[in-house]
């Protein structure tokens, strides 16, 4: 056997430790990433209040097509924690990319936000993609949210209860409500008190979506409700474009006329129970709610034969309005990928994959390609003619405002104010919370 030199051993020895040093490097390198592998960055983390299991659900499906929105992941909050989350989150240092946003909580949450300004989305662009509506996101400064889908009030109506009253369809205006359906629909005994209603107006504690009804009947009449100024923002909930001087007093008049139990219209009182639950239970021949519930309705009581159509108008309106909860993607101003996070959203919302988002949610589209396409899905249809009508408004936080709005309508029912009173002091409390 030939024997090594000490130089040969040190030479065959170096050579051993080059090629294991070699093998590590293959094993361990994964080549640089294509543009398309970093297109969302590290990671997109995204925060909401809607279900978890809708998102997670679309999130997969878009990484079937594209892999690298591999990174976006969703996660679910009650909406009871949400605020605090974010709060504590950002000052933390642990900002969410992107946050899913309900309309009613933009000016809340507008200083945490960074907008998208209008040199990358312009105006014209925004309001050529999505409904109408959608405009509620773009401020003087620029878009906060990128929408996606709008949460229309309508109309759900008993077709028994009709049909037991000789009614072939659902009302489609005010005045048919007033004159028809509650007088013959609705049951009193000679105590007045109520054994069957036509409708749930009148009170707020025991009507699910009082202050959006509200909102409606402001919109209808031409309020323009609050808007935005270099100033700030304006109320003009009691301001009408139209030919009604004070939209919101007329407003509260009407609602507030159906719980006044010497009226002719007296249908509904404190007494009686939630709206919805009356609805369900087949008491109540008109309900005003969300399209996201017509689902939910249906689990609850299969044999309830009922049906959703576009909200009542006024017999001279010339362009028909509803309420609407719009939905968008934002953007915090501490996240630590806006760019990733501007280029999901964009994919998320984009005509591709938005639909199936909207269907799970049980909502409609913001876009108007989508919207033109239709749907024959139950309740659709009806949802994206509603979403072409449906506007939001900047509202200074959903809690301070649901106090408001029932102590203006609670102080007109019990007569401790008359209708101009109210809408005065709920005007400027209003006005405080800006």
């Amino acid at each position: 056997m030939m024997n090594l030199r000490p130089f040969q051993i040190i030479l065959l020895a170096g050579f051993g430790f080059m090629a294991f040093f070699a093998l590590v490097l293959l094993a361990n390198f994964q080549g640089k990433p294509s543009e398309e592998d970093v297109v969302y960055g590290d990671s997109v983390v995204v925060w909401g209040t809607l279900p978890a299991l809708v998102f997670e659900t679309a999130f997969r499906n878009i990484s079937q097509e594209d892999k690298a929105f591999n990174v976006v992941q969703y996660r679910e909050i009650d909406a009871r924690d949400f605020d605090d989350e974010l709060i504590n989150a950002i000052a933390e240092g642990r900002s969410p990319d992107m946050i899913v946003l309900k309309s009613d909580s933009l000016v809340k949450h507008r200083a945490k936000l960074l907008p998208v300004p209008y040199e990358s989305v312009p105006l014209n662009t925004y309001r050529n993609t999505y409904v109408d509506g959608a405009d509620i996101f773009a401020l003087r400064d620029g878009i906060y949210a990128i929408p996606f889908a709008v949460d229309p009030l309508l109309m759900y109506w008993n077709r028994d209860t009709f049909s037991s009253h000789g009614f072939a369809q659902a009302p489609r205006n005010w005045a048919e409500v007033t004159s028809q359906v509650v007088p013959r629909i609705t049951v009193t005994d000679s105590s007045r008190n109520v054994s069957q209603s036509a409708l749930s107006f009148g009170e707020f504690r025991n009507v699910n979506h009082a202050k959006d009804i509200l909102a409606l009947l402001a919109i209808q009449t031409g309020s323009s409700m609050v808007t935005e100024n270099e100033r700030g923002y304006v109320v003009s909930i009691n301001k009408s474009e139209g030919p009604t001087a004070a939209p919101l007093e007329s407003a509260l008049s009407f609602f507030t006329g159906f719980s006044d139990v010497n009226s002719t219209l007296y249908t509904w009182n404190r007494a009686m129970p939630e709206d919805k639950n009356a609805f369900i239970s087949g008491d109540l021949a008109l309900y005003f709610g969300l399209g996201s519930e017509a689902v939910g309705i249906d689990e609850k009581n299969p044999n309830l034969n009922f049906d959703i159509t576009t909200v009542p108008q006024g017999t001279s309106a010339t362009a028909l309005r509803t309420y609407g909860d719009f939905y968008g993607f934002a953007i915090p101003r501490a996240s630590a990928n806006p760019q990733g996070a501007f280029t999901a959203m964009n994919t998320i919302s984009s005509a591709r994959f938005v639909s199936d988002l909207t269907i799970g949610l049980n909502m409609a589209p913001v876009r108007r390609d989508v919207i033109g396409k239709g749907d024959n899905g139950a309740f659709r249809a009806t949802m994206f003619q509603s979403a072409l009508i449906a506007r939001g408004w900047l509202d200074p936080d959903p809690s301070a405002s649901d106090s408001i709005l029932m102590q203006m309508v609670e102080d007109v029912v019990s007569n401790r104010a008359l209708i101009n009173q109210a809408v005065s002091d709920a005007v400027n409390r209003l006005i405080l919370e800006y």
